[in-house]
């Protein structure tokens, strides 16, 4: 996993934009808090997706470079694909389609902008394309994390309670969570992309120079 090699860079990544948004909870502002925590999970997502590309590409990625990604000529792109999917995917949980079924569907979205350069709804096709045929094990991959980090929660609960010290220990272990969950995307690309194109993780990061 690209994350076990490269913790401490990875942890880093997670741990500011976490702290972003708890300094935005802390201000209680309303409808743009949610824009920015929606953004800052965005925006996590787009540099440790980079820096997962380089990880299993067989480079050592730091953290600086991954936070430069912010600065990346496709960093609005990568941000509004990121936005929307995340948006929809939410709106889902309470419309028709359920959110188990987009997931899998969109996947892979940021790492296509990432790496092919495409725009954002042939991004979208892109996923729903690679993805086909895997989706599930796709799913289950997420829903495996899920309970796991899931039950993790409820024990750090069960033994230290809903106070301060049980608030800092669960916003530490959210960003672990969030750490080892942020790279899926970038490799489901990477394993989709050596399956049906026969295209190595080398390959795929080296459009990323």
């Amino acid at each position: 996993m690209p994350w076990r090699d490269n913790f401490a860079a990875f942890i880093t990544v997670t741990l500011i934009f976490a702290a972003v948004s708890a300094v935005v909870d802390v201000l209680s502002l309303g409808l743009l808090g949610g824009i920015v925590h929606l953004l800052c999970g965005v925006a996590t997502t787009i540099c440790i997706s980079w820096g997962a590309f380089q990880a299993m590409a067989g480079r050592k990625p730091g953290w600086e470079p991954m936070l430069r990604q912010l600065q990346g000529p496709l960093f609005g792109r990568l941000l509004l694909a990121g936005a929307l999917q995340y948006v929809a995917i939410a709106l889902s949980a309470v419309l028709i389609v359920p959110p188990f079924f987009l997931v899998p569907l969109w996947a892979i979205t940021i790492p296509v902008v990432m790496i092919e350069r495409t725009g954002i709804a042939d991004a979208f096709n892109r996923s729903i394309d690679l993805t086909r045929h895997r989706r599930l094990r796709i799913l289950g991959t997420f829903l495996l994390w899920l309970v796991i980090f899931a039950a993790g929660a409820v024990v750090i609960v069960v033994l230290l309670g809903h106070g301060a010290i049980a608030r800092l220990v669960l916003w530490v272990y959210a960003a672990v969570a969030a750490t080892v969950v942020q790279p899926l995307p970038a490799i489901f690309y990477v394993l989709l992309r050596e399956e049906k194109e026969g295209v190595t993780a080398g390959q795929i990061a080296a459009a990323l120079d």
